[in-house]
């Protein structure tokens, strides 16, 4: 297979398919039948999320995740195409089903999660896909699920990130809980390869061992990160860069549903810095798409074009006075 045509944008990570199940107030195992408001089946996972509002706001995008050789994987690449997104980089894994998890939404908007442990996309090696040339065209690279994946190694992080580099491309990653029992020590030679690092701030505590962002942005750039921007939810965001700080509100006209905040961050800040602006402006804009995410329910969708993203600026005044 030859991939004739390199995107802007891969994103490594999660795919998942979620089945949403609204209105539940009751779930004890009691062999009766009960009732709820709808159900639901969606793609979900950190790299899934970030590909589909990258791909709304203009980027040309592929996925690399692995799916089982099921009807859930089946379902996942069809939305994938279907949003415009490259599969590619998708593959699949007879030895493992599809990640999927059973979403209960209680009627007070609480969520509870039932999902497989051992998955596909929990087992993948990050790898190149086959015909595909990483080489100049590519603008950044994103490992949107740092050590979610127990074949996950520093070697082949470090390869692949890279590769990307010598492209030119920027390198960014985002974190999840550990599944592995590592720590930053056994991902150092993938740490100084990458030039953006967007933990929030609960996973960079974890990691790190520290409390303060300055503390915990000090450790990553001691093991050669370039760039440090640390999500804090309500508090917004806070980045390091050059012996500068930056601190970004968040934002929003309405709290409806978080899940998904984080990623829809990571696609507009990806977004801003590969057209060019500011370290300060992208924060801004993905802040932005990030706001626009959480007035909806779902992951992603909520945010529709770069267009909508810029009037939401607009509207909040959410931009510093550089242009770029």
């Amino acid at each position: 297979m030859v991939i004739e045509m390199l995107p802007e944008v891969i994103c490594i990570g999660m795919g998942t398919v979620d089945l949403l199940t609204k209105g539940v107030c009751d779930v004890r195992l009691d062999g009766q039948t009960r009732f709820v408001e709808s159900i639901d089946m969606r793609t979900g996972g950190d790299a899934t999320n970030e590909a589909f509002t990258l791909n709304r706001l203009g980027h040309s995008t592929m996925l690399i995740t692995a799916v089982g050789e099921d009807q859930s994987g089946v379902f996942y690449k069809s939305r994938c195409a279907e949003e415009g997104i490259g599969t590619e980089g998708i593959y699949t894994d007879p030895g493992y089903p599809t990640a999927t998890a059973i979403v209960l939404i209680g009627k007070n908007g609480e969520r509870s999660f039932l999902a497989l442990e051992d998955n596909a996309a929990a087992v993948m090696r990050l790898k190149v896909p086959e015909g595909l040339e990483i080489k100049e065209g590519l603008k950044a690279l994103s490992i949107a699920s740092l050590f979610y994946s127990k074949g996950q190694s520093d070697e082949d992080m470090a390869k692949l990130l890279k590769r990307a580099k010598q492209a030119g491309a920027a390198t960014i990653a985002d974190f999840v809980m550990d599944r592995k029992e590592m720590g930053l020590q056994d991902i150092k030679e993938t740490l100084k390869l990458l030039d953006y690092i967007v933990p929030s701030l609960d996973e960079a505590r974890y990691y790190t061992g520290k409390n303060t962002v300055e503390e915990i942005a000090e450790v990553f750039h001691e093991f050669g990160v370039g760039t440090v921007v640390i999500k804090m939810g309500a508090e917004g965001v806070f980045a390091s860069a050059l012996g500068r700080t930056y601190r970004v509100p968040a934002i929003a006209d309405e709290v409806i549903d978080t899940t998904g905040a984080g990623d829809n961050f990571m696609a507009g800040f990806i977004s801003g810095l590969i057209r060019g602006l500011s370290l300060e402006n992208a924060l801004y804009f993905g802040s932005a798409a990030s706001a626009i995410s959480i007035g909806a329910v779902g992951t992603t969708g909520a945010v529709k074009s770069r267009e909508q993203v810029e009037q939401y600026l607009e509207r909040h005044k959410l931009r510093s006075d550089e242009n770029i």
